[in-house]
């Protein structure tokens, strides 16, 4: 779900793009949230599937961090 931020040329659109961010930002994390909550605590073995969603969350804040590295390159273009 990335979102191409390479040229966002009003500050309008830049701000609906961080109010984007934001809201699949917190969606995100109480998503993973909620799901760490059930795997780390349903039984005294750690399962296998907290493996992946450590791997799938990683893999998600990579891209959201990408995504905001690009917000904030675009917002620099515009300025120079």
């Amino acid at each position: 779900m990335a979102v191409n931020l390479s040229v966002v040329p009003k500050r309008a659109e830049r701000q609906e793009i961080t109010a984007f961010l934001r809201k699949d930002l917190r969606r995100v994390v109480n998503i993973h949230g909620a799901m760490f909550q059930k795997l780390l605590f349903q039984n005294e073995e750690l399962p296998l599937e907290l493996a992946d969603l450590f791997e799938d969350a990683g893999n998600r804040y990579l891209d959201i961090s990408e995504q905001i590295t690009q917000l904030h390159r675009s917002r620099q273009k515009t300025k120079d």
